[in-house]
């Protein structure tokens, strides 16, 4: 029996909420990890990103086993393979371990984002799609917020092993039940990797993975660096917590709005939602920055600000790339969108520790600031792309923003 809409929709959300437990509950325990392993902020920017830039090495391949092998399996086998992985992460001795077991769990969580989206562009028609990607994508910030609620609270009970041991839990309970309800395979061939050349020629999907990749570093920056920054401007461990879990509730009503502001028209407002969101990022960048000299009165409102640019934003990456390729090459546009978003977002982090560490916040921030608008002024030459219903092929259109 076919599971309903709503069904596939919270299973693929807790199990992304999971997944974020790790990659976004991390953050929150930053210091503790630090003292634990004797990280740089470089080092610790590697320690939260291994995961990401492992799964955005993976996220074509498990793509093509999605479509041969179905969501079910391919869920199964990479969630079974991320909850191992950390739970050896868990009892390593060196930072250099740590990294290389969070590495690999990020080669088996990429099943959860690819399989979950996949399933969620079959199970919902454009006029909701936006929508349903914006709730599942939601579910990123859940997870983060309640890793920065739950993972400082395990630290101080049993130490760095006990949080990610509970991590390892959390994902393989939550993939189990998404496997229960992911789509089983098509059937049809398997598509080639020639298909990615298919995907690369699309109308606007060049642009697009430009706009994803300045977008997501300004993210992955806000996540990786809110707390550091929070308590090197004088903010107790406490407020800084705070403002990290503000930033992450934000980020789960932004997602929301975007999306539905992004459906409207029959789904045609992807584009102007998309620099919406980076203009948003841009201006929220350059307060926050200023914000860090003048108390947690100001930092909170700056960072809610920031993060409902900076941080919602990505549903509507993901299914513009899934509608300009069509359905037929859905999944692999999704999955090559998300390669980029990972893998940049992975590779920038330790970077721009580093710049946080030699230039200070403020330039740090106002880099960020920087990167979003540019975002903003790529995406406004997008073209737009009309939403597919089920079984059709998706239409560019000539016309720009």
């Amino acid at each position: 029996m076919t599971a309903s809409p709503r069904l596939v929709l919270f299973w693929a959300s807790a199990a992304q909420a999971s997944v974020s437990l790790l990659t976004l509950g991390l953050p929150a325990i930053g210091p503790d990890l630090r003292e634990e392993y004797g990280l740089s902020l470089a080092g610790l920017g590697a320690v939260l990103t291994a995961s990401l830039l492992g799964a955005g090495l993976s996220l074509i391949t498990l793509g093509i086993a999605v479509d041969r092998y179905g969501g079910r399996a391919t869920t199964l086998g990479g969630s079974l393979l991320a909850a191992m992985a950390v739970a050896g992460a868990a009892f390593s001795e060196s930072g250099a371990v740590l990294i290389g077991l969070l590495f690999v769990t990020g080669l088996g969580m990429a099943a959860v984002p690819i399989a979950g989206i996949g399933s969620l562009f079959r199970a919902f028609e454009p006029s909701r799609r936006a929508w349903a990607i914006g709730i599942r994508q939601t579910a990123v910030p859940v997870g983060g917020v309640i890793g920065a609620l739950l993972l400082p609270g395990l630290v101080a009970l049993g130490g760095v092993r006990l949080a990610l041991l509970a991590c390892a839990g959390a994902m393989g309970l939550t993939c189990l039940g998404f496997a229960t309800v992911a789509g089983e395979a098509s059937g049809a061939p398997v598509a080639p990797l020639s298909r990615l050349r298919r995907i690369w020629r699309t109308p606007g999907i060049r642009r697009l993975l430009i706009v994803a990749g300045l977008y997501v570093v300004v993210l992955q920056s806000m996540l990786s660096f809110t707390v550091p920054a929070a308590r090197a401007a004088g903010l107790s461990a406490f407020l800084a917590g705070a403002t990290f879990v503000a930033v992450n509730v934000t980020a789960g009503i932004a997602r929301v709005v975007w999306g539905l502001l992004a459906d409207r028209a029959g789904g045609t407002r992807r584009v102007q939602m998309m620099v919406g969101a980076g203009s948003v990022a841009a201006t929220g960048g350059v307060l926050f920055a200023l914000s860090l000299h003048f108390g947690a009165l100001v930092v909170l409102p700056a960072a809610i600000l920031f993060s409902f640019g900076a941080l919602g934003w990505n549903a509507l990456v993901y299914v513009s790339a899934g509608e300009r390729a069509g359905p037929e090459l859905a999944n692999q546009s999704v999955a090559l969108a998300a390669t980029i978003v990972f893998i940049c977002g992975a590779l920038s982090t330790p970077p721009l520790g580093a710049l946080a560490e030699h230039a200070g916040w403020d330039v740090f921030w106002l880099v960020n600031a920087g990167l979003a608008g540019i975002g903003a002024l790529v995406a406004m030459r997008l073209p737009r792309a009309t939403p597919y219903p089920a079984g059709l092929t998706a239409g560019i259109t000539e016309s720009n923003v």
